[in-house]
């Protein structure tokens, strides 16, 4: 991690994840266990292991865990 750029690893259980915000930069999620769904600017998209998906900056979007879900989360931030 640095002023620009953030890596987390993230782990849910089953029908757990994050509600609904804005992201502060450009992301990008891999996943890598399991499927999720991720909700963004009001539609859902179905993820599972080794696909990606991206948000725009401000992009309105949540994740809900089908199941155990594991994903990485890239973020790029301005200076």
């Amino acid at each position: 991690n640095n002023d620009h750029l953030k890596l987390a690893i993230m782990s849910f259980a089953d029908d757990t994840g994050l509600s609904e915000h804005a992201a502060p930069g450009e992301a990008l999620v891999l996943a890598l266990e399991g499927k999720g769904i991720i909700g963004y600017e009001g539609q859902d998209h179905p993820i599972q292991a080794g696909e990606t998906f991206k948000f725009d900056k401000l992009g309105r979007h949540s994740v809900k865990a089908d199941g155990p879900f594991k994903m990485a989360l890239f973020l790029t931030l301005d200076a």
